[in-house]
């Protein structure tokens, strides 16, 4: 330090004492002063933070880079077939919803919402940057649903950044030597940036910023649907591999450094696409690499159990089964993977036949096929030739194309069943008998898997038929018997042209145990009736229905 040497003279060395002690007075006010205004910037000036909630809007690319699948418009029409289940794959943007009151509270079922409210309690951090995001000013970690403000400087302009989990999970700070943070995986990463600029002026001032965020992973929403295996769900291990999570840039958002995420988890943590079904399940994992997977994404399915109709458990194997599915996910979007759960079939002849009748059960997924070998002559497993519908006649319509998935089953054929009986008698194949509760059955040898279904065998029970049908008040009446001596199932295959709109005849499938304890099982030729009512309507007697793949 300097020193400076005053020399005393009389009279003048108090003065100069003087001088310099206001010297040094009047340099403290003006840093006091200099302090005191810059706290008048800080104290009651603000960032006012408001959270919008989630942009779920749909990116749609011209660029070519939107999802894509081996299948044309997102949907898999064949069949892929497996020892104890099949399925039908699809991939597609859509998300099941069944409200948009539920959308609001439960972001997994949100599809056509531009914004879905973040839950109460979720945290995120709010990261405040010099302009030129090379400097952090502030970091903090804050909680939706709770009023977030945050102290800043008048005259400044800030880069911002928020992150969040879209979980309770807390979201780490950073250096001021490193902007990254390495992603956990299993998360829905959410994220968006801005600049703000803090005008001046006289007094408290707020600057709101509100805060939408966006998903920077791809979303993929894993969806299990058992109606065509006509059961809930009550238990399952999903493995979902090609999955990748990243370290991110919180200034600029950037995702680096990918490495595998694949994902195990139970069935627990699917929700009901429907809350009043649980054949129907979905949740979401998700992907930070936009780029095509060798062999796709893959989604395996082992431990699979259902409740099938008698209230019993149908529990599968443990090896897994894994659905490949071949897109290229799109970062922000979500991408829904469905895997269809279909029965598998018995083969005979190269014919696939279902394993059971077909029953209809008005309001959710109408059109079932038994679990078990159990007789019924409930009424709602008997239909006209043609119904769809066991109170209506029918009007050409096929019933089993209306099985879920739609358009993968049909009403088995003349030629189906011929594989069965052959023509007058010869190329027929002989049927075992069998008897339970004292009602008849008949089974013939097929290939297919035996457990855990009752059996690998074609099993066709004596449910009888009606021997009587009247129309009241347009709805079919009917009168059965014959129930556990015969057999007697339609085909869906017109026979001779009996005279035009008079007669019609229609093939059906009848057999039973003849006087001499041999077995009897043909085709038959049934004459119906057909009324004009606008459309032809076919009356007919009452049979069981039996499907067959297409």
């Amino acid at each position: 330090m300097r020193r400076v040497h005053i020399k005393a003279i009389k009279g003048t060395a108090l003065p100069i004492a003087l001088l310099l002690a206001g010297g040094l007075f009047f340099t403290g006010c003006s840093k006091d002063r200099e302090q005191a205004e810059e706290m008048t910037d800080i104290i009651g000036t603000k960032l006012t933070l408001k959270i919008t909630g989630i942009d779920e809007s749909i990116t749609v690319s011209t660029s070519g880079t939107e999802a894509k699948t081996t299948e044309e418009k997102s949907g898999m029409t064949k069949v892929l077939e497996y020892p104890e289940f099949d399925a039908l794959l699809s991939v597609d943007n859509y998300l099941p919803l069944r409200s948009s009151a539920k959308a609001a509270s439960n972001p997994l079922l949100a599809q056509s919402l531009k914004a879905v409210t973040i839950e109460n309690g979720v945290k995120y951090r709010l990261y405040l940057f010099s302009q030129d995001g090379s400097r952090l000013i502030s970091s903090t970690l804050l909680t939706s649903g709770t009023q977030a403000s945050i102290d800043v400087l008048k005259g400044t302009t800030y880069r911002w950044a928020a992150l969040s989990y879209n979980t309770a999970e807390d979201v780490p700070d950073i250096l001021q030597e490193s902007t990254k943070i390495v992603l956990p995986a299993g998360k829905d990463i959410l994220y968006t940036s801005g600049e703000v600029v803090v005008p001046t002026g006289a007094g408290n001032i707020n600057v709101p910023i509100d805060i939408t965020f966006k998903h920077k992973f791809a979303r993929l929403a894993v969806e299990l649907n058992s109606q065509g295996m006509f059961a809930n769900m009550t238990g399952a291990k999903v493995n979902v591999t090609g999955i990748k999570t990243a370290t991110i840039d919180v200034v600029t958002g950037g995702l680096s450094d990918l490495v595998s995420a694949d994902q195990e988890m139970p069935l627990t943590v699917f929700k009901d696409v429907d809350p009043l079904y649980q054949d129907d399940k979905i949740t979401y994992v998700y992907t930070a690499d936009p780029m095509a997977v060798t062999g796709g994404i893959k989604v395996g399915v082992s431990d699979l159990s259902i409740r099938i109709d008698d209230n019993t458990i149908r529990q599968f194997s443990s090896a897994p089964v894994n659905f490949a599915f071949n897109i290229t996910p799109v970062l922000g979007n979500s991408h829904r993977l469905l895997v269809n759960l279909v029965e598998s079939p018995l083969t005979i002849d190269a014919v696939r036949w279902a394993r059971q009748n077909l029953y209809y059960q008005a309001g959710h997924n109408p059109y079932r096929f038994h679990h078990t070998y159990a007789h019924s002559n409930a009424r709602n497993t008997y239909f006209s030739f043609k119904g769809l519908v066991p109170d209506q006649f029918g009007i050409n319509s096929d019933p089993c194309a209306q099985v879920y998935p739609a358009g993968i089953w049909r009403q088995a054929s003349e030629s189906d069943f011929r594989k069965l009986t052959g023509l007058l008698g010869l190329g027929g194949k002989t049927p075992a008998y069998g008897t339970v509760n004292n009602r008849g059955y008949y089974e013939y040898d097929a290939v297919g898997v035996a457990a855990p279904y009752p059996n690998n065998k074609l099993h066709f029970n004596f449910n009888g038929g009606s021997t009587a049908v009247s129309l009241l008040n347009g709805v079919v009446q009917a009168t059965f018997g014959n129930y556990g001596t015969r057999v007697e199932l339609w085909t869906g295959s017109s026979g001779l042209d009996l005279g035009g709109l008079a007669g019609l005849g229609a093939w059906y499938y009848s057999g039973s145990k003849n006087l001499l304890g041999g077995n009897s099982a043909d085709l038959f030729a049934s004459l119906l009736n057909v009324s004009i009512i606008g459309v032809n309507v076919i009356q007919s007697q009452m049979k069981n229905v039996r499907c067959v793949r297409k």
